[in-house]
């Protein structure tokens, strides 16, 4: 079953939009990747200073700026995206970006001598583009954090993030929410997101 969903997902990715120049892809690719790494440092360090509010309204523009939040929303709703009307589509678009700030303003928030390494990019089928990236701690341990992104409207965005290099973030959503909608509904997905944006809120 997770098998499935997984290529499903990249088929998704495959037929998304058209493609940039393969110069125009790699030196974008790495710009955006780039920028976010920084932020998340600045965010990082500062992160008793500004707590998890001042540490999510840093972090919201740059992440919007850098994901297409929309197609990722679609991506994990996968078929039940179909089912929705159109308030309920910009309700979960709105929501699902407010949780992926959520979840980073959550999990950066702290400093003790950790760096990013961009690695370098590789080419993926359909123009889209792999950022090689690491989370390096003081001990000099890495952590696998890759990026994958894709053009939308003549530029890139990120599309997806792989923890240690081999798990999709985007594939572990769809099969949660597909099975949250399968089992209680658009109202409980709502219910269940909104529920996990809170908690992010309260552990500060």
């Amino acid at each position: 079953m997770l098998t499935r969903r997984f290529a499903s997902l990249a088929l998704c990715l495959g037929l998304l939009l058209p493609a940039l120049g393969p110069a125009q892809a790699a030196s974008e690719a790495t710009a955006i990747v780039e920028r976010l790494n920084s932020t998340l440092l600045e965010v990082m360090r500062d992160a008793g200073r500004l707590g998890y509010k001042g540490r999510f309204d840093k972090l919201a523009p740059v992440l919007v700026e850098s994901f297409n939040f929309p197609a990722m929303t679609r991506i994990s709703l996968g078929k039940h995206w179909r089912t929705l009307d159109d308030a309920q589509k910009k309700e979960m678009t709105k929501i699902f970006a407010r949780l992926s700030v959520a979840t980073f303003a959550s999990r950066f928030n702290g400093y003790s001598g950790e760096s990013f390494k961009v690695l370098g990019e590789a080419e993926q089928r359909n123009d889209a583009v792999l950022v090689r990236n690491q989370l390096v701690q003081r001990s000099g341990k890495a952590v696998a954090l890759n990026y994958i992104l894709r053009p939308f409207d003549g530029r890139l965005r990120i599309i997806d993030v792989y923890l240690d290099a081999k798990y999709s973030e985007l594939a572990l959503k769809r099969s949660e929410y597909t099975t949250v909608m399968e089992r209680d509904g658009y109202s409980g997905l709502v219910a269940a997101l909104q529920n996990k944006i809170e908690e992010y809120g309260d552990g500060s």
